[in-house]
């Protein structure tokens, strides 16, 4: 239960054997390519080259889009399958030499080419009835001009003018107008900001009505019609459905391609397993002859790495293994650990990973994960649902590995919910009473007690393990002033504070009390030790002591567990009190009381649970990781990508 040791490999091979080699590495997939780099002090940038290109990169990461934006489009056409059916089916397994078989015999490029023709057909279509509505939106306002404009224009005596005039000023804009006997204005349409309008103007008159016009911000507009605005909206109509018609054709011939839907699959996950091989080459350093490949490997598998290079390179080839540095940020990092404590892994994952002279903090807080998530659900009911539920999944899902260890992880903290629904004697709420350890609405008193107690061994541990890393790596002092005056400074006041409340503790008060002050002393003394100056070291150590008010909002921070636990009972006795009031009336109440019953509690439990995940996993990365964690690792890249279509062997 650790993180797994690695070997820094250096190995030269001809470079004829690079091709067959790198796929010989990813069959492997066990190896980490690192950057390697010349030596300078014998040669220059100019005596090597990188096997593969940034073109080749491109062109691969093109083909990737390419298909990925193929599975997207033919999947709408795709019948919906029933969710429960989809995640028992699962996905396929395949292993890498029949992906690569199915992605080559298969004609990308021909097949992807023909899709995009008629994607790029479909697209101009759409443009096309994008530019018609919006030629109807201008002409809407004026479909209802029972006269051409073309028409009325060929009166020679007169002037015809449209456009708008704002809301605010139509009425008296008109009223101006009809007192000249010589102008007919015709409001054709309205909407909430203007009045449309047809002015037919005697020429006699123009100037007089164009002065009038400008007052009330008289807005021209050119309609773009022959003949009768009615009928051109007609005829653009009947564009936009041949346009439609000939789009639902396109559809129905893409419609054909779906048979193609695995094979894109196929492409897609060869062609991102590709990328991974680009890269690693491009990480190669190359003379004319030789290649110069360094990287990782596990310990454990050094030895069948070796063969798997023998294999391709006979003996033509150069390999030399050797422990990393430490200390190295370099090194990837390979998490290994037992079956209770490997689903907890996602959440070291989505912290950060361990550096390689750290460890893996996932065995250390999985103890704690499992118990606060169960307090905090603490219902024997949500419990077995869940538990229920992810062993279903787990037993008759053909599940990634991803997807497993998620149920997995889940599985485990429904367990932890049964045991802690069993002490609070809840269930769904209290649906069926039964007898409790610990009752949470009467025992609230007990709840923050034990919260605090939890959150203080939580806490000291986390402290403990820096403790062990000092010691480990040969710093015993460092564990004594950066711990155990820390221990000392908090531990022997909270027994002081407890003496005064507690008769079983008074006696030790004065004991503790001269704990409590060696462990401050200790912490001003040392809190400062890598300044240069006396006043320095002073001051960052009364610094560092002043950090001991912290732990107060530490200890605090556990009273979280007590809050949500009595969160999620009420809420499950308020819906049950509800559900109980609407059954004792008519058939229709005890239909609305299942319904409530049923709907609400399982909200609850999907709140409770969530809440329990989130705050969890703030007082794992809060409280418990900054005594000791700092992270920072990079992970160990295999050579086979994770799929998101198959299970890849």
């Amino acid at each position: 239960m650790a993180i797994v040791k690695m070997k820094k490999f250096k190995l030269f091979i001809f470079d004829e054997n690079r091709e067959n080699l790198i796929n010989k590495f990813q069959k492997f997939n066990y190896v980490h390519i690192d950057e390697s780099d010349f030596d300078e002090d014998n040669f220059s940038e100019d005596d090597f080259t990188r096997p593969r290109s940034s073109e080749d990169l491109i062109d691969i990461d093109d083909k990737i889009k390419r298909s990925k934006e193929d599975i997207d489009l033919l999947l709408k056409f795709k019948d919906k399958e029933n969710p429960i059916k989809a995640m028992k089916d699962g996905v396929s397994n395949i292993s890498l030499e029949e992906l690569t078989a199915r992605a080559m015999t298969f004609s990308f490029e021909k097949i992807d080419g023909e899709i995009r023709n008629l994607v790029d057909k479909k697209d101009k279509n759409k443009s096309k009835i994008q530019n018609i509505d919006s030629k109807i939106a201008e002409l809407k306002p004026w479909e209802h001009l029972s006269s051409s404009l073309k028409d009325l224009s060929k009166l020679g005596s007169v002037n015809i003018y449209t456009g708008t005039v704002s809301s605010n000023h139509a009425d008296d804009f008109e009223g101006e107008v009809i007192k000249n006997d010589l102008a007919y204005l015709e409001r054709v349409s309205k909407d909430k900001n203007f009045n449309y309008y047809l002015m037919i103007v005697e020429k006699s008159i123009d100037e007089e009505i164009k002065v009038l016009m400008t007052s009330y911000g008289f807005t021209p507009i050119n309609i773009k019609s022959d003949g009768k605005v009615k009928d051109t909206i007609g005829f653009y109509e009947k564009d936009k459905d041949l346009l439609f018609e000939k789009n639902n054709k396109i559809e129905d011939e893409l419609r054909t391609y779906l048979k193609y839907l695995e094979d894109f699959k196929y492409s897609y996950e060869h062609y991102r397993n590709e990328k991974i091989k680009i890269m690693s080459e491009r990480k190669f350093l190359k003379t004319t002859e030789v290649n110069l490949i360094e990287g990782y490997v596990p310990e454990d598998k050094l030895s069948d790495l070796e063969k798997e290079i023998q294999k391709v390179c006979k003996d033509n080839y150069y390999l030399r293994a050797e422990d990393p540095d430490r200390d190295s940020k370099e090194v990837p990092i390979l998490l290994k650990n037992n079956a209770f404590v490997s689903p907890f892994e996602i959440m070291t994952e989505m912290y950060s990973m361990p550096r390689y002279n750290e460890i893996d903090p996932t065995p250390f807080f999985a103890p704690f994960y499992f118990i606060f998530a169960g307090i905090m659900v603490g219902d024997f009911g949500y419990g077995i649902l869940v538990f229920l539920a992810t062993l279903f999944a787990l037993k008759k899902f053909n599940l990634t590995d991803k997807k497993r260890r998620f149920f997995k992880f889940f599985n485990y903290l429904s367990i932890s919910t049964i045991i802690f629904g069993l002490v609070f004697g809840s269930f769904f709420g209290g649906i069926i009473e039964f007898p409790s350890l610990i009752d949470p609405a009467e025992d609230s008193t007990l709840l923050v007690i034990l919260s605090v107690i939890l959150g203080g061994i939580h806490i000291f541990f986390g402290l403990g393990i820096k403790a062990y890393m000092n010691i480990r790596d040969g710093k015993p002092k460092d564990a004594l002033y950066d711990v155990g005056f820390w221990y000392m400074a908090v531990l022997g006041a909270i027994g002081f504070i407890l003496g005064k409340f507690l008769p079983q503790v008074a006696p030790y008060g004065k004991l503790l009390m001269i704990i409590m002050i060696i462990g401050m002393i200790g912490i001003v003394a040392t809190g400062g030790r890598e300044e240069k100056s006396r006043g320095a070291k002073i001051g960052w150590g009364v610094y560092s002591l002043y950090g001991i008010t912290s732990y107060l909002g530490d200890f605090v921070s556990y009273l979280r567990l007590m809050a949500l636990v009595l969160s999620g009972s009420f809420l499950g006795l308020a819906i049950n009190m509800i559900a109980g009031m609407l059954f004792e009336s008519n058939i229709l109440g005890k239909l609305f009381a299942i319904v409530i019953f049923v709907v609400f509690q399982l909200f609850n439990a999907f709140l409770s649970y969530l809440s329990a995940y989130v705050h969890t996993a703030r007082l794992t990365y809060v409280e418990m990781f900054n005594k000791f964690y700092e992270g920072g690792g990079i992970p160990f890249k295999k050579m086979i990508e994770n799929s998101d279509y198959f299970n890849i062997d």
